[in-house]
């Protein structure tokens, strides 16, 4: 079934864009392979959060609740991408630091 605008051209500025976050972000991550976690979840940071911040306070709080598979995770085993680019989060750099930036997707998964 195809859809008719009644209003052609009508465009307004995007109510999540970047300048309306002062110094947060939005940054979305998306376990991969994961069942409970079929979509990427949005979190809102500020950009010179450390990654061991962001990972502690905002990863682990959401995705421990499936404690015995996350719990799995290691360095060694998990593999994170950025925009699906190759990741390698550092616990002392800050986001930004790490290139993360408004409205990028991480995603992470098991990998052995």
């Amino acid at each position: 079934m195809s859809v008719v605008s009644l209003k052609p051209g009508y465009e307004f500025p995007a109510r999540d864009r970047a300048e309306l976050f002062g110094n947060d972000m939005l940054v979305y991550t998306h376990w991969v392979g994961n069942l409970m976690f079929s979509a990427a979840a949005a979190f809102r940071v500020p950009q010179g959060m450390p990654w061991g911040d962001f990972k502690a306070n905002m990863l682990d709080g959401l995705f421990g609740g499936d404690a015995p598979a996350y719990r799995q995770l290691t360095p060694e085993n998990t593999r994170w991408t950025l925009n699906d680019q190759e990741f390698s989060p550092a616990n002392d750099r800050s986001l930004a630091d790490l290139g993360i930036t408004h409205k990028d997707l991480i995603k992470f998964e098991q990998v052995s």
